[in-house]
């Protein structure tokens, strides 16, 4: 496969004829302005479509012009009627939409519609809490901000600044009203909401046989915005409920520091034992980075980067210095092992996560993985299988788990995030590629249609609210290179404010209180410091607490504090300091990892991918994975493969450094050496074990011939409670760092016969035979070790005649009869 892209780009090199009419790829200030209004055009027609032949229901079916509502007459489907309560939920979640798009005259018809039906959610319809807090309830939350709280946006249009001015706050009666009939649902006696309510009934208004089951994301998610609404009103309520869940589920993880991904609010147990970053538990990551943010919670950021930590140790595979992909696969959550073959669309609105807390390298290299996928399917499917194991005939069948795509929005979603922190042409590229599938691939008579099966191309009847609300918004905005809508502009950078997973901007700060918050009728509010919540809290949590007493000091900081290890410190020695890898992530945001790799003097017209690597690695990792349904077009000189569109690909590498041409657009030889992954000891204790960095003082000279360590080295001061993810040095493979593999090489880590501590240095062979094989670490406990660099650890007593493991003269550690590489003994000075 990969000698195939070889080819394919030395061939542009001698056939300029070859040409894509979709694609221009020059991104001139023209361009872009043509990319901008194609996707407004694009908008415009969805929300047409709607307005025709939808509107006030929830949305309309693109392929037969229908209004699509709840189905009254079948209340167990929950796939129609989750986000869907007859509340017009495409006018709700887009409210927004129209004002970012600058749609003035739908925004004014869509508010007089709203003014004038303040009781739009007295409906006998049961709806999901959680979809109706994300799509509703901060749809109507962000309209509010942006009517109310964006002075300097009004100055972009005249009409915009009328309609401001106009707007007496009644979006946020609207949101109120809604946030009191969701609010019902997180009163149990268990402090864990059950995942439905009857907007009219209430609780009472569902069959029990739909509340057995809460996913994570779902008990959790709605914090962002009920938060939100206690202190845009002064109704302390949904803030305290909804954080209460909240710090309850977190301080219930296990002792990998993972959550399980469903549970039972009745019986207050958890439902199952894996865990992942896709659906069912997304957001709950994404809302405690977001919530640190928007409201400047430590509390919330210590949770995202616990989590964040666990999901390197368990979840992550590759994504080291040596990889170019990365995945996080679905584990156990008691012992980390890899549970499933595949992924989720959903999966893929992480790299945008990892962008959003400054993990921009992780980010690419997440991405990377979901950008191939799209150039072989068109779409992302809903599960793909990324492993067949041995299995040799593989069809791209094979690959579909679940078969559908709805138009999600994740993946355009991470493309603009990466795009706004690398602006590398790339994501424009993949921008347009995505642009031009909805003109024609997905475009139907009244909207736009996805794909209701993957291997036959069979169309869905249904467009969702967030394929207007979320995919073309981030579409729009990803086109924005000059900063020239308000939401890019300066005048919005003091406001810390964030896209919610619906991609509603959201934000705030203590002047809204005084600006928003209205006089409440005294019973509706509820006096939730009378609430018998104390009773589920430990002695500790119990301690100084402190209900709602102010914004700086609220109860649920102090119901469960993060936990955080306290490393063991090793042997002291003035001239080492030691740096946790993994904090050093987070002290400060990223720069392009883009720029490292161009000239600065010749990167004009240079995309960042050609200079990257790994750019086809993942194509020959999934080969198998990777194979296009039969209906579409087997080339890869179509236009579908988005790096390799040649327009795009001739033009930003013509300006590279010459004289080093033939290296810049050459690929490393692909891997052949093994990888794998043990624990070593218990896992149980792998959040207490320290591995850190170990680095010389700024007062130690680089220049001293004596010095052990090297830049980037780690320390492990015991070989136990680790997962060590190992590459088997085989002769005659291709290792990790492009290097193959010599006799003499293995040979080399094999000069002396194995001892112990203190025992004298004899140099024979190990039992007389010729080694083929050692071992190298690549990674440790979720930290990637650097090319070259060593990981050191302190002396350990040998056990037996036969140990497990043991350590040579020269001080390397032997593992079950195969020398690591790069594992030392310190013995200190």
């Amino acid at each position: 496969m990969l000698h195939r892209l070889y080819w394919l780009a030395l061939t542009w090199l001698i056939l300029p004829s070859v040409t894509c009419h979709q694609f221009n790829s020059s991104f001139t200030p023209d361009h872009i302005h043509y990319l901008q209004n194609e996707t407004k055009e694009l908008f415009k027609f969805g929300w047409n479509a709607y307005i025709q032949h939808g509107f006030p229901a929830d949305e309309v079916r693109p392929l037969t012009c229908e209004s699509y509502g709840p189905d009254y007459n079948d209340v167990d489907n929950t796939i129609r009627n989750d986000a869907m309560g007859n509340v017009s939920l495409t006018v709700l979640d887009n409210l927004d939409s129209l004002i970012i798009l600058e749609q003035w005259d739908e925004l004014e018809d869509m508010l007089t519609y709203l003014k004038s039906n303040m009781d739009l959610f007295e409906q006998d319809t049961v709806v999901q809490v959680f979809e109706l807090s994300i799509r509703s309830l901060g749809g109507l939350l962000s309209a509010h901000l942006l009517l109310s709280d964006t002075p300097h946006a009004s100055h972009h249009n005249g009409r915009f600044h009328q309609l401001s001015k106009d707007y007496d706050g009644f979006l946020l009666d609207l949101a109120h009203d809604l946030g009191k009939r969701l609010i019902p649902t997180y009163k149990t006696s268990t402090h864990v909401p059950v995942p439905r309510v009857n907007l009219a009934r209430g609780i009472k208004g569902v069959p029990s046989k739909l509340q057995k089951d809460a996913c994570t994301a779902g008990a959790t998610t709605p914090v962002l915005e009920f938060t939100l609404l206690s202190k845009l009103t002064g109704d302390p309520q949904f803030e305290y409920y909804s954080q209460l869940t909240f710090w309850k589920l977190w301080s219930s993880k296990l002792a990998l520091n993972l959550l399980p991904m469903t549970i039972d609010p009745l019986s207050n147990l958890w439902k199952d034992a894996l865990t992942g970053i896709g659906a069912s538990i997304d957001s709950f990551y994404e809302y405690s980075a977001k919530a640190a943010i928007i409201f400047d919670d430590d509390y919330m950021w210590s949770v995202f980067k616990t989590s964040y930590k666990a999901l390197l140790i368990h979840l992550a595979q590759g994504g080291g210095y040596r990889d170019g992909s990365m995945i996080f696969s679905n584990v156990g959550i008691n012992d980390g092992i890899v549970f499933s073959d595949w992924i989720d669309s959903l999966g893929a609105f992480w790299a945008g996560l990892q962008v959003l807390t400054g993990q921009v390298t992780d980010a690419i290299k997440t991405h990377i993985v979901y950008l191939k996928i799209w150039n072989y399917f068109e779409l992302i499917p809903e599960r793909w299988v990324y492993t067949h194991g041995d299995n040799i005939n593989v069809t791209s069948n094979d690959s579909i788990r679940l078969e559908w795509y709805p138009l999600r929005p994740e993946f355009i979603e991470s493309t603009y995030y990466l795009y706004r922190a690398t602006r590398d042409p790339m994501y424009l590229q993949v921008g347009e590629r995505i642009l031009n599938l909805y003109k024609t691939k997905f475009k139907a008579k009244c909207g736009f249609s996805g794909i209701q099966d993957i291997r036959t191309g069979a169309r869905q009847n249904r467009m969702e609210t967030f394929v207007l609300g979320e995919t073309l918004k981030y579409l729009y905005l990803l086109f924005d290179t000059k900063d020239e809508n308000f939401l890019h502009s300066k005048s919005m950078n003091g406001k810390n404010w964030i896209f919610s997973t619906e991609a509603h901007p959201l934000w705030y700060h203590k002047g809204l209180k005084s600006k928003s918050q209205k006089e409440l009728v005294k019973e509706d509010i509820i006096k939730v410091k009378k609430r018998p919540f104390r009773s589920m809290l430990s002695k500790v949590q119990r301690h100084n607490l402190n209900l709602l007493d102010s914004d700086d000091k609220s109860f649920y900081r102090n119901i469960s504090l993060p936990l955080v290890a306290d490393f063991a410190l090793p042997q002291s020695q003035n001239y080492i300091k030691k740096i946790d890898p993994f904090q050093q992530k987070f002290d400060t945001c990223e720069i392009n990892p883009f720029q490292k790799l161009i000239d600065s003097k010749n990167s004009f017209m240079i995309s960042g991918y050609y200079a990257w690597d790994y750019l086809f690695e993942s194509d020959y990792s999934y080969e198998k994975s990777l194979k296009k349904p039969h209906y579409l077009s087997n080339s890869s000189l179509d236009g579908s493969y988005v790096e390799l569109t040649k327009s795009f690909y001739d033009k930003y590498t013509m300006f590279s450094n010459k004289d080093e041409r033939e290296h810049f657009l050459q690929c490393p030889r692909p891997k052949t050496s093994e990888e794998f992954t043990v624990m070593i000891g218990d896992i149980s204790g792998i959040t207490q074990v320290e591995v850190s960095k170990l680095v010389y003082n700024e007062s130690v000279s680089r220049n001293d011939s004596d010095l052990l360590l090297l830049e980037k080295d780690l320390w492990v001061p015991e070989l136990q409670s680790l997962k060590v993810t190992f590459e088997r040095l085989n002769v005659g493979k291709v290792d990790s760092d492009n290097e193959l593999l010599q006799q003499d090489y293995i040979e080399s880590l094999y000069l002396e016969k194995y001892g112990t501590t203190g025992e004298c240095a004899v140099t024979e062979r190990y039992n007389n035979q010729q080694e083929e094989s050692a071992l190298r670490i690549n990674k440790l406990n979720g930290v990637s070790v650097y090319p070259g660099s060593i990981v050191w650890t302190l002396p350990f007593e040998v056990q037996g005649k036969n140990p497990v493991a043991s350590i040579s003269s020269n001080g390397r550690v032997i593992l079950q009869g195969e020398v690591i590489e790069n594992l030392m003994v310190w013995y200190g000075d």
